[in-house]
Protein backbone atom coordinates (compact mmCIF):
# COMPACT_ATOMS: atom_id res chain seq x y z
CA UNK A 1 0.00 0.00 0.00
CA UNK A 2 1.16 3.55 -1.10
CA UNK A 3 2.08 5.93 1.52
CA UNK A 4 0.15 9.43 2.01
CA UNK A 5 1.15 11.57 -0.30
CA UNK A 6 1.80 14.94 1.79
CA UNK A 7 -0.14 18.43 0.42
CA UNK A 8 1.21 21.97 0.83
CA UNK A 9 -0.20 23.73 3.46
CA UNK A 10 -3.19 26.09 1.96
CA UNK A 11 -2.17 24.27 -1.73
CA UNK A 12 -4.77 21.66 -2.83
CA UNK A 13 -2.26 20.39 -4.65
CA UNK A 14 -0.11 17.27 -4.10
CA UNK A 15 3.77 18.22 -3.60
CA UNK A 16 3.69 14.93 -5.84
CA UNK A 17 2.04 17.15 -8.19
CA UNK A 18 3.85 19.75 -7.96
CA UNK A 19 7.12 18.06 -8.02
CA UNK A 20 6.13 15.76 -10.72
CA UNK A 21 5.36 18.91 -13.26
CA UNK A 22 8.25 20.61 -12.43
CA UNK A 23 10.64 17.19 -13.20
CA UNK A 24 9.03 17.32 -16.40
CA UNK A 25 10.25 20.73 -17.17
CA UNK A 26 13.99 20.11 -15.64
CA UNK A 27 14.09 17.06 -18.30
CA UNK A 28 13.04 19.44 -21.31
CA UNK A 29 16.07 21.96 -20.16
CA UNK A 30 18.42 18.90 -19.50
CA UNK A 31 17.94 17.44 -22.69
CA UNK A 32 19.11 21.14 -24.27
CA UNK A 33 21.84 21.45 -21.50
CA UNK A 34 23.19 17.95 -22.92
CA UNK A 35 23.06 18.82 -26.49
CA UNK A 36 24.65 22.12 -26.15
CA UNK A 37 27.62 20.45 -23.92
CA UNK A 38 27.89 17.88 -26.53
CA UNK A 39 28.75 20.48 -29.11
CA UNK A 40 30.71 22.36 -26.74
CA UNK A 41 32.48 19.65 -26.01
CA UNK A 42 33.41 19.40 -29.93
CA UNK A 43 35.03 22.81 -30.28
CA UNK A 44 31.73 24.05 -31.65
CA UNK A 45 31.81 28.14 -30.92
CA UNK A 46 28.19 28.51 -31.12
CA UNK A 47 27.23 26.31 -28.58
CA UNK A 48 26.77 27.59 -25.12
CA UNK A 49 25.53 25.66 -22.22
CA UNK A 50 25.00 28.96 -20.34
CA UNK A 51 21.51 29.41 -21.44
CA UNK A 52 20.69 26.03 -20.19
CA UNK A 53 22.37 26.28 -17.21
CA UNK A 54 20.26 29.31 -16.13
CA UNK A 55 17.47 27.71 -16.71
CA UNK A 56 17.93 24.48 -15.06
CA UNK A 57 18.72 27.00 -11.56
CA UNK A 58 15.80 29.00 -12.21
CA UNK A 59 13.45 26.18 -12.52
CA UNK A 60 15.41 24.47 -8.85
CA UNK A 61 15.29 28.01 -7.31
CA UNK A 62 11.06 27.59 -6.84
CA UNK A 63 11.81 28.95 -2.95
CA UNK A 64 7.79 27.96 -2.98
CA UNK A 65 8.34 24.26 -3.71
CA UNK A 66 11.29 23.79 -1.97
CA UNK A 67 9.97 25.43 1.57
CA UNK A 68 6.97 23.18 0.57
CA UNK A 69 9.40 20.37 0.10
CA UNK A 70 11.52 20.90 3.24
CA UNK A 71 7.97 20.82 5.60
CA UNK A 72 6.80 18.39 3.51
CA UNK A 73 6.07 14.56 5.83
CA UNK A 74 5.83 11.97 3.58
CA UNK A 75 5.75 8.06 3.97
CA UNK A 76 6.15 6.90 0.59
CA UNK A 77 10.01 6.29 0.13
CA UNK A 78 10.02 6.76 -3.40
CA UNK A 79 8.33 10.01 -3.48
CA UNK A 80 10.75 10.59 -0.30
CA UNK A 81 13.48 9.86 -2.18
CA UNK A 82 12.24 12.33 -4.95
CA UNK A 83 12.00 14.96 -2.62
CA UNK A 84 15.53 14.77 -0.82
CA UNK A 85 16.90 14.58 -4.52
CA UNK A 86 15.06 17.99 -5.75
CA UNK A 87 16.37 19.86 -2.74
CA UNK A 88 19.98 18.44 -2.95
CA UNK A 89 19.86 19.37 -6.65
CA UNK A 90 18.45 23.07 -6.08
CA UNK A 91 21.48 23.14 -3.81
CA UNK A 92 23.68 22.13 -5.88
CA UNK A 93 22.68 24.20 -8.92
CA UNK A 94 22.45 26.99 -6.63
CA UNK A 95 25.98 26.94 -6.41
CA UNK A 96 27.32 25.23 -9.30
CA UNK A 97 25.12 27.12 -12.12
CA UNK A 98 25.69 30.72 -11.10
CA UNK A 99 25.66 32.59 -13.57
CA UNK A 100 29.39 34.01 -12.61
CA UNK A 101 31.02 30.55 -11.99
CA UNK A 102 29.21 29.33 -15.53
CA UNK A 103 30.81 31.72 -17.64
CA UNK A 104 34.36 31.16 -16.07
CA UNK A 105 33.82 27.50 -16.55
CA UNK A 106 33.02 27.71 -20.03
CA UNK A 107 36.02 29.89 -21.11
CA UNK A 108 38.27 27.35 -19.54
CA UNK A 109 36.07 24.74 -21.09
CA UNK A 110 36.59 26.84 -24.56
CA UNK A 111 40.27 26.86 -24.20
CA UNK A 112 40.56 23.39 -23.38
CA UNK A 113 38.75 21.91 -26.55
CA UNK A 114 40.65 24.29 -29.07
CA UNK A 115 44.27 24.02 -26.86
CA UNK A 116 47.83 22.99 -28.96
CA UNK A 117 50.49 21.79 -27.70
CA UNK A 118 53.90 22.66 -29.53
CA UNK A 119 56.24 19.89 -29.47
CA UNK A 120 59.31 20.73 -31.72
CA UNK A 121 57.71 21.83 -35.39
CA UNK A 122 54.59 19.44 -34.38
CA UNK A 123 51.25 21.51 -33.07
CA UNK A 124 49.38 18.32 -31.52
CA UNK A 125 45.92 18.38 -29.70
CA UNK A 126 45.14 16.87 -26.92
CA UNK A 127 44.62 13.36 -27.89
CA UNK A 128 47.95 13.63 -30.29
CA UNK A 129 50.16 14.38 -27.18
CA UNK A 130 48.46 11.68 -25.19
CA UNK A 131 49.52 9.19 -27.81
CA UNK A 132 53.38 10.60 -28.18
CA UNK A 133 53.41 10.33 -24.59
CA UNK A 134 52.65 6.95 -24.63
CA UNK A 135 53.82 5.81 -27.69
CA UNK A 136 56.99 7.42 -28.39
CA UNK A 137 60.51 5.53 -28.52
CA UNK A 138 62.66 8.77 -28.34
CA UNK A 139 62.67 9.60 -24.34
CA UNK A 140 64.01 13.23 -24.95
CA UNK A 141 60.73 13.19 -27.23
CA UNK A 142 58.65 11.71 -24.39
CA UNK A 143 59.73 14.59 -22.12
CA UNK A 144 58.96 17.12 -24.45
CA UNK A 145 55.47 16.29 -24.88
CA UNK A 146 54.93 15.82 -20.87
CA UNK A 147 56.53 19.50 -20.79
CA UNK A 148 53.89 20.75 -23.03
CA UNK A 149 51.28 19.98 -20.80
CA UNK A 150 52.45 22.92 -18.77
CA UNK A 151 52.29 25.46 -22.03
CA UNK A 152 48.67 26.23 -21.35
CA UNK A 153 49.23 26.77 -17.64
CA UNK A 154 49.98 30.68 -18.21
CA UNK A 155 46.69 31.19 -19.86
CA UNK A 156 44.56 28.23 -17.61
CA UNK A 157 46.25 28.70 -13.77
CA UNK A 158 44.43 31.59 -12.85
CA UNK A 159 40.86 31.18 -14.33
CA UNK A 160 40.85 27.54 -12.09
CA UNK A 161 41.68 29.30 -9.30
CA UNK A 162 39.13 31.71 -9.89
CA UNK A 163 36.53 28.71 -10.10
CA UNK A 164 38.28 27.19 -7.00
CA UNK A 165 37.26 30.81 -5.39
CA UNK A 166 33.77 31.34 -6.55
CA UNK A 167 32.37 27.76 -5.63
CA UNK A 168 34.05 28.29 -1.96
CA UNK A 169 32.51 31.48 -1.86
CA UNK A 170 29.34 30.58 -3.27
CA UNK A 171 29.22 27.25 -1.02
CA UNK A 172 29.20 29.82 2.15
CA UNK A 173 26.34 31.71 0.44
CA UNK A 174 23.97 29.05 -0.22
CA UNK A 175 24.60 26.64 2.23
CA UNK A 176 27.04 27.96 4.94
CA UNK A 177 29.26 25.17 4.40
CA UNK A 178 32.75 24.67 2.59
CA UNK A 179 32.52 23.55 -0.66
CA UNK A 180 34.32 20.42 0.00
CA UNK A 181 31.91 19.18 2.19
CA UNK A 182 28.86 20.00 -0.24
CA UNK A 183 30.09 18.89 -3.37
CA UNK A 184 31.09 15.37 -1.04
CA UNK A 185 27.68 15.24 0.31
CA UNK A 186 25.96 15.59 -2.89
CA UNK A 187 27.80 12.15 -4.05
CA UNK A 188 26.89 10.73 -1.19
CA UNK A 189 30.46 10.44 0.19
CA UNK A 190 32.24 11.20 3.82
CA UNK A 191 35.21 12.93 3.73
CA UNK A 192 36.91 10.52 6.85
CA UNK A 193 35.68 7.58 4.57
CA UNK A 194 37.45 8.58 1.69
CA UNK A 195 40.08 9.40 2.90
CA UNK A 196 40.53 5.94 5.01
CA UNK A 197 40.12 4.33 1.60
CA UNK A 198 42.59 5.91 0.09
CA UNK A 199 45.10 4.88 2.76
CA UNK A 200 43.90 1.64 2.81
CA UNK A 201 44.43 1.16 -0.88
CA UNK A 202 47.77 3.47 -0.76
CA UNK A 203 49.38 1.01 1.59
CA UNK A 204 47.99 -2.22 0.28
CA UNK A 205 49.87 -0.64 -2.82
CA UNK A 206 53.03 0.44 -1.63
CA UNK A 207 54.95 -2.99 -2.31
CA UNK A 208 53.62 -4.21 -5.60
CA UNK A 209 54.13 -0.83 -6.61
CA UNK A 210 57.60 0.00 -5.79
CA UNK A 211 58.17 -3.37 -7.42
CA UNK A 212 56.89 -1.72 -10.89
CA UNK A 213 59.24 1.16 -10.56
CA UNK A 214 62.14 -1.07 -10.34
CA UNK A 215 60.94 -3.34 -13.23
CA UNK A 216 60.24 -0.28 -15.23
CA UNK A 217 63.83 0.86 -14.32
CA UNK A 218 65.50 -2.50 -15.72
CA UNK A 219 63.44 -2.72 -18.64
CA UNK A 220 64.08 0.68 -20.01
CA UNK A 221 67.58 0.88 -18.49
CA UNK A 222 67.50 4.54 -16.50
CA UNK A 223 68.75 4.61 -12.86
CA UNK A 224 65.81 6.98 -12.57
CA UNK A 225 62.05 6.79 -13.62
CA UNK A 226 60.81 10.55 -14.53
CA UNK A 227 57.05 10.89 -15.46
CA UNK A 228 57.31 11.09 -19.31
CA UNK A 229 58.76 6.91 -18.64
CA UNK A 230 55.41 5.92 -16.80
CA UNK A 231 52.50 5.56 -19.31
CA UNK A 232 55.27 4.08 -21.93
CA UNK A 233 56.56 1.57 -20.21
CA UNK A 234 52.98 -0.08 -19.49
CA UNK A 235 52.75 0.43 -23.69
CA UNK A 236 56.06 -1.43 -23.86
CA UNK A 237 54.32 -4.62 -22.15
CA UNK A 238 51.36 -4.44 -24.50
CA UNK A 239 52.90 -3.43 -27.86
CA UNK A 240 53.13 -7.07 -29.52
CA UNK A 241 49.66 -7.17 -29.43
CA UNK A 242 48.32 -3.68 -29.82
CA UNK A 243 48.50 -2.47 -33.33
CA UNK A 244 47.15 -5.60 -34.70
CA UNK A 245 44.38 -6.99 -32.14
CA UNK A 246 43.06 -3.33 -31.36
CA UNK A 247 42.62 -1.15 -34.14
CA UNK A 248 39.63 1.37 -33.44
CA UNK A 249 37.58 0.41 -36.75
CA UNK A 250 37.35 -3.19 -35.04
CA UNK A 251 36.37 -1.99 -31.83
CA UNK A 252 32.92 -1.24 -31.86
CA UNK A 253 31.82 -4.18 -33.51
CA UNK A 254 33.43 -6.78 -31.22
CA UNK A 255 31.48 -4.53 -28.30
CA UNK A 256 28.39 -4.83 -30.07
CA UNK A 257 28.72 -8.64 -30.36
CA UNK A 258 29.67 -9.10 -26.79
CA UNK A 259 26.65 -6.72 -25.32
CA UNK A 260 24.28 -9.17 -27.81
CA UNK A 261 25.90 -11.92 -26.25
CA UNK A 262 24.76 -10.16 -22.92
CA UNK A 263 21.57 -9.78 -23.60
CA UNK A 264 21.48 -6.18 -24.01
CA UNK A 265 20.52 -6.00 -27.89
CA UNK A 266 22.93 -3.27 -29.24
CA UNK A 267 21.36 -2.18 -31.93
CA UNK A 268 18.08 -1.48 -30.53
CA UNK A 269 19.37 0.77 -28.00
CA UNK A 270 18.67 4.62 -29.44
CA UNK A 271 22.59 5.37 -28.97
CA UNK A 272 24.80 7.66 -31.39
CA UNK A 273 28.35 7.38 -31.53
CA UNK A 274 30.77 9.43 -32.64
CA UNK A 275 35.02 9.90 -32.26
CA UNK A 276 36.77 13.49 -32.35
CA UNK A 277 39.16 15.08 -31.03
CA UNK A 278 38.14 16.40 -27.31
CA UNK A 279 39.74 17.65 -24.06
CA UNK A 280 38.75 14.34 -22.48
CA UNK A 281 38.87 10.31 -22.75
CA UNK A 282 35.33 10.10 -23.48
CA UNK A 283 31.98 11.39 -22.38
CA UNK A 284 28.38 9.54 -22.79
CA UNK A 285 25.09 12.04 -22.71
CA UNK A 286 21.95 10.77 -21.97
CA UNK A 287 20.16 14.18 -23.65
CA UNK A 288 16.72 11.74 -23.06
CA UNK A 289 17.22 9.09 -20.91
CA UNK A 290 15.93 5.81 -22.54
CA UNK A 291 15.23 7.41 -26.06
CA UNK A 292 18.46 9.63 -27.03
CA UNK A 293 21.75 9.01 -26.10
CA UNK A 294 25.24 10.58 -27.00
CA UNK A 295 28.60 8.89 -27.19
CA UNK A 296 31.54 10.91 -27.57
CA UNK A 297 35.18 9.61 -27.45
CA UNK A 298 38.42 11.09 -28.16
CA UNK A 299 40.64 9.70 -30.99
CA UNK A 300 42.92 7.40 -29.27
CA UNK A 301 44.40 4.67 -30.26
CA UNK A 302 45.07 0.83 -29.47
CA UNK A 303 43.78 -0.21 -26.04
CA UNK A 304 43.53 2.41 -24.81
CA UNK A 305 40.76 3.44 -27.26
CA UNK A 306 38.58 0.30 -27.07
CA UNK A 307 38.93 1.10 -23.03
CA UNK A 308 37.55 3.95 -22.84
CA UNK A 309 34.44 3.15 -25.63
CA UNK A 310 33.88 0.31 -23.21
CA UNK A 311 33.73 2.24 -20.26
CA UNK A 312 31.08 4.50 -22.46
CA UNK A 313 29.49 1.72 -23.64
CA UNK A 314 28.68 1.27 -20.09
CA UNK A 315 27.00 4.39 -19.40
CA UNK A 316 25.13 4.51 -22.90
CA UNK A 317 23.28 0.92 -21.52
CA UNK A 318 22.53 2.20 -18.36
CA UNK A 319 21.20 5.44 -19.45
CA UNK A 320 19.21 3.44 -22.53
CA UNK A 321 17.59 0.81 -19.97
CA UNK A 322 17.07 2.89 -16.73
CA UNK A 323 13.82 2.50 -15.91
CA UNK A 324 12.62 4.88 -13.06
CA UNK A 325 9.38 6.90 -12.57
CA UNK A 326 10.30 10.07 -12.93
CA UNK A 327 13.19 12.38 -14.03
CA UNK A 328 15.22 12.92 -10.41
CA UNK A 329 15.24 9.06 -10.07
CA UNK A 330 16.49 8.41 -13.62
CA UNK A 331 19.23 11.36 -13.44
CA UNK A 332 19.85 11.92 -9.51
CA UNK A 333 22.02 8.73 -9.10
CA UNK A 334 25.76 9.48 -7.67
CA UNK A 335 28.98 9.88 -9.72
CA UNK A 336 30.37 6.80 -7.98
CA UNK A 337 27.55 4.68 -8.95
CA UNK A 338 27.38 6.36 -12.63
CA UNK A 339 31.45 5.40 -13.27
CA UNK A 340 31.14 2.03 -11.43
CA UNK A 341 28.50 0.91 -14.17
CA UNK A 342 30.50 2.01 -16.73
CA UNK A 343 33.93 0.27 -15.20
CA UNK A 344 31.66 -3.02 -14.58
CA UNK A 345 31.67 -2.86 -19.17
CA UNK A 346 35.00 -1.69 -19.26
CA UNK A 347 36.76 -4.32 -16.84
CA UNK A 348 35.33 -7.06 -19.35
CA UNK A 349 38.22 -6.32 -21.62
CA UNK A 350 40.36 -7.68 -19.17
CA UNK A 351 38.49 -11.25 -18.78
CA UNK A 352 40.47 -13.76 -20.69
CA UNK A 353 37.18 -15.32 -22.24
CA UNK A 354 36.50 -11.64 -23.51
CA UNK A 355 39.80 -10.51 -24.97
CA UNK A 356 39.82 -13.94 -26.21
CA UNK A 357 36.81 -14.53 -27.59
CA UNK A 358 35.58 -10.92 -28.71
CA UNK A 359 39.19 -9.25 -29.36
CA UNK A 360 41.13 -12.29 -30.95
CA UNK A 361 43.51 -12.59 -28.49
CA UNK A 362 45.23 -16.15 -27.65
CA UNK A 363 45.85 -17.45 -23.85
CA UNK A 364 49.02 -15.68 -23.53
CA UNK A 365 47.96 -12.65 -25.28
CA UNK A 366 44.92 -12.36 -22.81
CA UNK A 367 47.20 -13.06 -19.84
CA UNK A 368 49.77 -10.11 -20.55
CA UNK A 369 46.78 -8.07 -21.27
CA UNK A 370 45.44 -9.04 -17.49
CA UNK A 371 48.76 -8.40 -15.69
CA UNK A 372 49.46 -4.87 -17.77
CA UNK A 373 46.15 -3.67 -16.63
CA UNK A 374 47.08 -4.77 -12.68
CA UNK A 375 50.35 -2.96 -13.55
CA UNK A 376 48.52 0.22 -15.06
CA UNK A 377 46.20 -0.02 -11.90
CA UNK A 378 48.30 0.25 -9.65
CA UNK A 379 49.54 3.54 -11.41
CA UNK A 380 46.41 4.96 -11.82
CA UNK A 381 44.60 4.41 -8.63
CA UNK A 382 47.15 6.35 -6.79
CA UNK A 383 47.71 9.32 -9.67
CA UNK A 384 43.55 9.55 -9.12
CA UNK A 385 44.54 9.36 -5.47
CA UNK A 386 47.33 12.38 -5.53
CA UNK A 387 44.99 14.01 -7.66
CA UNK A 388 42.24 13.74 -5.68
CA UNK A 389 44.09 15.05 -2.74
CA UNK A 390 45.26 17.64 -4.78
CA UNK A 391 41.76 18.82 -5.56
CA UNK A 392 40.72 18.88 -1.42
CA UNK A 393 43.94 20.19 -0.27
CA UNK A 394 43.21 22.99 -3.29
CA UNK A 395 39.76 24.62 -1.85
CA UNK A 396 40.78 24.33 1.75
CA UNK A 397 43.83 27.62 0.59
CA UNK A 398 43.37 28.08 -2.82
CA UNK A 399 45.90 31.00 -1.93
CA UNK A 400 49.17 28.03 -2.32
CA UNK A 401 51.24 27.61 -4.43
CA UNK A 402 48.76 24.84 -6.70
CA UNK A 403 51.75 23.54 -9.10
CA UNK A 404 53.69 22.76 -5.84
CA UNK A 405 51.06 21.11 -4.12
CA UNK A 406 50.59 19.09 -7.08
CA UNK A 407 53.98 18.32 -7.70
CA UNK A 408 54.45 17.32 -4.01
CA UNK A 409 51.22 15.18 -3.85
CA UNK A 410 52.76 13.08 -7.57
CA UNK A 411 55.91 12.75 -6.31
CA UNK A 412 54.31 11.21 -2.93
CA UNK A 413 52.61 8.36 -4.49
CA UNK A 414 54.15 8.32 -7.63
CA UNK A 415 57.77 8.31 -6.44
CA UNK A 416 58.90 10.49 -9.01
CA UNK A 417 60.45 13.88 -9.51
CA UNK A 418 58.13 16.08 -11.79
CA UNK A 419 60.67 18.82 -11.79
CA UNK A 420 58.11 21.86 -10.64
CA UNK A 421 56.40 22.11 -13.71
CA UNK A 422 53.22 23.27 -13.84
CA UNK A 423 50.81 20.43 -14.90
CA UNK A 424 48.35 20.16 -13.04
CA UNK A 425 46.25 22.55 -15.51
CA UNK A 426 46.17 19.93 -18.31
CA UNK A 427 43.52 18.02 -16.13
CA UNK A 428 40.31 19.22 -17.53
CA UNK A 429 38.59 18.01 -14.09
CA UNK A 430 40.20 20.76 -11.92
CA UNK A 431 37.83 23.38 -14.31
CA UNK A 432 34.98 22.01 -14.83
CA UNK A 433 33.98 18.89 -12.55
CA UNK A 434 35.36 19.99 -9.27
CA UNK A 435 36.08 17.77 -6.91
CA UNK A 436 35.11 14.14 -9.75
CA UNK A 437 38.10 12.49 -9.69
CA UNK A 438 37.92 10.43 -6.69
CA UNK A 439 34.62 8.81 -8.66
CA UNK A 440 37.31 7.02 -11.22
CA UNK A 441 38.92 5.15 -7.33
CA UNK A 442 35.47 4.22 -6.11
CA UNK A 443 34.55 3.21 -9.92
CA UNK A 444 37.11 0.65 -9.90
CA UNK A 445 36.08 -0.44 -6.35
CA UNK A 446 32.61 -0.73 -7.76
CA UNK A 447 33.40 -2.85 -10.45
CA UNK A 448 35.82 -5.10 -8.89
CA UNK A 449 33.21 -6.03 -6.48
CA UNK A 450 30.83 -6.85 -8.63
CA UNK A 451 32.77 -8.87 -10.79
CA UNK A 452 33.98 -10.99 -7.65
CA UNK A 453 30.15 -11.46 -7.15
CA UNK A 454 29.01 -12.30 -10.97
CA UNK A 455 31.97 -14.63 -11.36
CA UNK A 456 30.48 -16.47 -7.95
CA UNK A 457 26.63 -16.55 -9.70
CA UNK A 458 27.86 -17.27 -13.39
CA UNK A 459 31.64 -18.76 -13.78
CA UNK A 460 34.05 -17.14 -15.63
CA UNK A 461 32.09 -16.88 -18.90
CA UNK A 462 29.35 -14.29 -18.70
CA UNK A 463 26.68 -14.58 -21.29
CA UNK A 464 22.96 -13.99 -21.38
CA UNK A 465 22.13 -15.81 -17.73
CA UNK A 466 24.52 -12.65 -16.34
CA UNK A 467 23.57 -9.84 -19.00
CA UNK A 468 19.98 -10.52 -17.30
CA UNK A 469 20.67 -10.40 -14.18
CA UNK A 470 22.90 -6.83 -14.86
CA UNK A 471 19.86 -4.81 -16.54
CA UNK A 472 17.74 -6.33 -13.76
CA UNK A 473 19.85 -5.35 -10.98
CA UNK A 474 22.31 -2.53 -12.48
CA UNK A 475 21.44 -1.13 -15.96
CA UNK A 476 17.74 -0.23 -15.02
CA UNK A 477 18.41 0.94 -11.58
CA UNK A 478 18.65 4.88 -11.08
CA UNK A 479 18.47 7.03 -7.90
CA UNK A 480 16.05 5.04 -5.85
CA UNK A 481 18.46 3.33 -4.11
CA UNK A 482 21.68 4.56 -2.93
CA UNK A 483 25.37 3.39 -4.19
CA UNK A 484 25.59 0.98 -0.88
CA UNK A 485 22.37 -0.08 -1.05
CA UNK A 486 22.49 -1.11 -5.09
CA UNK A 487 26.22 -2.82 -4.09
CA UNK A 488 24.25 -4.87 -1.43
CA UNK A 489 21.58 -5.48 -4.00
CA UNK A 490 24.18 -7.31 -6.12
CA UNK A 491 26.92 -8.40 -3.84
CA UNK A 492 25.71 -8.63 -0.53
CA UNK A 493 27.94 -5.69 0.93
CA UNK A 494 28.52 -2.15 0.94
CA UNK A 495 31.15 -0.82 -1.09
CA UNK A 496 34.94 -2.02 0.29
CA UNK A 497 38.22 -1.58 -0.98
CA UNK A 498 39.22 -4.98 -0.67
CA UNK A 499 38.44 -6.20 -3.79
CA UNK A 500 40.27 -3.66 -5.74
CA UNK A 501 43.37 -4.69 -3.46
CA UNK A 502 43.13 -8.04 -4.21
CA UNK A 503 43.34 -6.98 -7.86
CA UNK A 504 46.26 -5.05 -7.68
CA UNK A 505 48.36 -7.76 -6.13
CA UNK A 506 50.87 -10.25 -8.22
CA UNK A 507 47.86 -13.43 -7.57
CA UNK A 508 45.28 -11.85 -9.04
CA UNK A 509 45.13 -13.80 -12.47
CA UNK A 510 42.29 -15.22 -13.42
CA UNK A 511 41.32 -18.69 -14.31
CA UNK A 512 43.11 -19.26 -18.04
CA UNK A 513 46.15 -17.54 -16.82
CA UNK A 514 48.91 -19.03 -14.91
Amino acid sequence: MCGAIARAPGNSESIEDRLSAREQQLEKAWAEYCRQDYREAQGDPAASTQAPRAAIRSLLRDTSLARALRSARVSDPILERRRLLFLDAALWSQITDHPDLAKVVEGISQRDSKARYRVGERSLTRAELDNLLRTESDRDLRRAAWEAQAQWSPVNAEPIRRAIRLRNKLSQRYAGRPFTDVALAHRELDRSQLLRWFEQIRRASDAPYRALLARMRDELRVTAIEPWDLDYNLFLLSRPFEGALFPPANAWPSIVRLGDDLSLGVERLPIDLKVADIAFGGATYPVIYGREIKMLVNRHTGIRFTDTLLHEFGHAVHYSLIDEPSFLLKSGYSEAFDEGVGQVMALLLYRSDVSMNYFGLNRDQACALREQYRLKSLLDMRENIAESLFELAAYDNPTQDLAALYNQLQTQYLGVDFHGQAVWTFDPFFGSEPLYLQNYVLAEMFARQVHEAMDIKFGAKWRSPAGEFLKRNLFSVGARYRLDEVLINITGEPLSSSHLIRSLLPSSADGACP
